[in-house]
């Protein structure tokens, strides 16, 4: 008989930390969690030293009392509070475990509010009880709830909306390191090659989510969000793509290429793309020597699964990296980690392992740099190796300029990052 697996320190949050990312990402929304203190506070923190501006969230501040007689009065309460004070057009209701045990009824929150006109927000409860599954998943179901939200747009317009040339972007969540910039390299690399951008899943305005099923093409980043586009192809007929995120040329000119494979605008991406091409060799030069010095230099990789297998193809194709452990902190369905080992991606392939598992085989593998998040900083300290911050959570560094690290622009970025990260330390003779 197999042995279950312990998790000791998993590698990832619960079902409601997904949900907050998908529905928070929505520029105009706010998101109502239906928790005693701790929950929320989670929440907060991680999103909070992220970016101190942008703060849509407030919780209804169970007492252990409410689990005995039931809350469902304070989620009312906060719901009409936050409309009346913030006029968001979407609120999204999220539940904790402490509430979805006791059995408070939000459906008949939302239903009470939908009588009432006080609050003309479109309301969505989400149940994102941390038991029913874990962070990825909660992001993937939270995202596709979003389609109800659609159709309902779709069916009060009269007729159709432009959308010709326009091409959605899913599975781009905004609490990641460098996102802003990152959304602007890919706008900049979309109109270069004459597409415009519509809804960024989840980067956009409530408006532009709603408007979102006239586009002519979803692009889907690395497999995050194949359950919406899926969706979208059944109900509003548009093809989805899934492409690695644009880390390093390859995936970029891939990206484009796929793009331009649905949209016809061939001779746009050979011309921008042998532009942007001169630009990087360019930065490469500059570099040549240290980069060479650098080739074969073992490190490990760790992050969700469509950032960490697009960085980890980038070190190693192009970098010359070996990239002794590739550890997935979540995965997704498009996620196959057999492949990438035999493809040589990595030596060593981790789907969502414990946190302690996931230390001792980077330690094992004397690995000389670690690329990660805020959560690797003391792994990296134990071991002494420059620790380059990529994945989410990055809470112990802020991005304020516009330096992406996706698109051709990126390119220069890691190169810069990487080098500085190891000529800067200082070295015992």
């Amino acid at each position: 008989m197999e042995e279950e697996k312990v998790m000791l320190d998993p590698t990832q949050g619960c079902q409601l930390i997904g949900a907050f990312r998908a529905f928070h990402g929505i520029k105009d929304a706010y998101i109502v969690v239906h928790s005693p203190p701790d929950c929320h506070s989670g929440l907060l923190f991680l999103k909070s030293l992220q970016d101190n501006s942008d703060l849509r969230l407030a919780f209804t501040g169970i007492h252990p009392r409410d689990l005995v007689y039931g809350a469902e009065e304070k989620a009312m309460r906060t719901i009409k509070k936050v409309y009346e004070r913030f006029h968001p057009p979407l609120i999204a209701l999220l539940d904790a475990c402490a509430p979805a045990i006791a059995g408070d009824d939000l459906d008949a929150v939302v239903f009470r509010l939908s009588e009432e006109s006080a609050v003309k927000a479109k309301i969505i409860y989400f149940r994102s009880a941390g038991f029913h599954r874990n962070m990825w998943l909660g992001y993937e179901n939270a995202l596709t709830s979003l389609i109800e939200c659609m159709k309902e747009a779709k069916d009060k317009r009269e007729g159709s909306v432009e959308g010709k040339n326009t091409v959605n972007i899913i599975g781009f969540k905004d609490d990641e390191y460098r996102s802003e910039a990152d959304i602007s390299e890919i706008e900049r690399m979309l109109k270069g090659i004459g597409v415009r951008r519509g809804a960024v899943f989840t980067s956009a305005y409530f408006r532009d989510i709603l408007l979102s099923s006239e586009a002519s093409l979803n692009v889907v980043l690395g497999g995050d969000g194949i359950k919406l586009a899926r969706a979208m192809e059944k109900e509003f007929g548009i093809p989805y793509v899934v492409v690695d995120y644009p880390y390093g040329v390859s995936a970029t000119e891939e990206f484009l290429y796929n793009i331009c494979e649905h949209i016809h605008c061939e001779r746009e991406v050979e011309k921008f793309i042998n532009k942007e091409r001169a630009h990087v060799r360019k930065a490469v030069e500059k570099a040549q020597f240290y980069l060479q010095g650098l080739h074969g230099i073992s490190c490990a990789v760790v992050g969700d699964a469509a950032r960490a297998t697009a960085l980890a193809k980038f070190l190693s194709t192009e970098l010359g990296f070996n990239v002794s452990v590739l550890a997935f902190t979540s995965a997704n369905f498009m996620l196959n980690e057999c492949e990438l080992q035999q493809k040589g991606v990595a030596e060593c392939v981790l789907r969502e392992p414990d946190r302690f598992e996931m230390s001792g085989r980077i330690e094992n593998a004397g690995v000389q740099m670690i690329f990660g998040s805020t959560f690797e900083k003391k792994l990296a300290n134990v071991l002494n190796v420059p620790l380059i911050r990529f994945s989410y959570p990055v809470i112990d560094n802020i991005s304020l300029t516009n330096t992406p690290l996706c698109g051709f622009r990126g390119v220069n970025a890691w190169i810069e990052n990487i080098v500085n990260a190891v000529v800067s330390r200082y070295y015992e003779v």
